[in-house]
């Protein structure tokens, strides 16, 4: 093994540890999240592919992790060399998600907002499109998405008061509720927020990793550099010296021959 600044090694490696509990935390959360969405229902719903998402971004950290970590420890120029490009493919693609959806930020709310409207009358939407509204109307306290007209005349129950403590608390006014959009709406903006904060911190960490892989990368070649041999020949047969020293300066002149007697 090619000898490298322990110091900056440890920390290297540590790094990719530390990423490599970060992809299983996200393995885990995708588990855990596809275990209490197997009652939703299937229209508004691609919870599937978000855990399989999920499951991806979590295999590839801890895959990129721990070659990291294997490179970095063992002193293997190919490991680090293909950590070194994965952290550049990966900083590029992220940024090429995040930076356009920060720059077409404002106009999520109309993209969103056309798509529920797709939906309307909720009175002739589908069984799913209904209950997932009325789901949202009990626990956010609102009455359609944009009215309580949303339901022609066939407003549900969920838009009255569930009981005297509604009442009591002013949360519940029968019909005058607040309409469920705008509330859904920053949820959505918050979480857009978090996504892109996200995105953009680990495509710094990414390139952070290309960075550590090439210093090691540096520091291996510095390393692996051959010492030169200097060879030096006496004028005496069969006399060699070799040395992995530079010579002395007198080395470097043969002998005068002594004149014969």
């Amino acid at each position: 093994m090619a000898k490298l600044n322990s110091c900056f090694q440890r920390l290297f490696v540590f790094f990719n540890l530390l990423f490599a509990i970060v992809g299983g935390v996200i393995i885990g959360l995708g588990l855990l999240g596809q275990f209490g969405y197997n009652d939703s229902t299937s229209e508004f719903e691609n919870q599937t592919k978000g855990f399989l998402v999920m499951y991806l971004v979590g295999g590839i950290t801890m895959a990129m992790s721990l070659l990291g970590a294997y490179g970095a420890h063992g002193g293997k120029r190919i490991p680090l060399i293909v950590f070194l490009a994965a952290c550049f493919i990966c900083c590029f693609g992220l940024l090429r998600l995040a930076v356009p959806t920060a720059m077409y930020r404002s106009e999520m709310k109309q993209i969103v907002e056309a798509k529920f409207r797709e939906v309307l009358p909720l009175n002739e939407a589908s069984t799913d499109v209904r209950q997932f509204t009325e789901r949202i109307q009990l626990n956010l306290k609102c009455c359609g998405l944009f009215s309580y007209t949303d339901w022609g005349n066939n407003v549900p129950d969920s838009c009255l008061c569930q009981g005297e403590e509604d009442q009591m608390e002013g949360t519940c006014l029968n019909i005058q509720y607040r309409t469920c959009f705008p509330i859904l709406e920053g949820y959505l903006a918050k979480a857009l927020d978090i996504v892109l904060g996200v995105f953009f911190g680990f495509a710094a960490l990414a390139l952070l990793g290309a960075v550590m892989s090439a210093v090691l990368l540096a520091q291996l070649r510095s390393s692996t550099v051959a010492v030169p041999v200097v060879f030096s020949v006496s004028s005496h047969p069969s006399t060699f010296d070799f040395s992995s020293h530079p010579p002395k300066y007198s080395k470097l002149y043969n002998e005068p021959e002594k004149p014969e007697k």
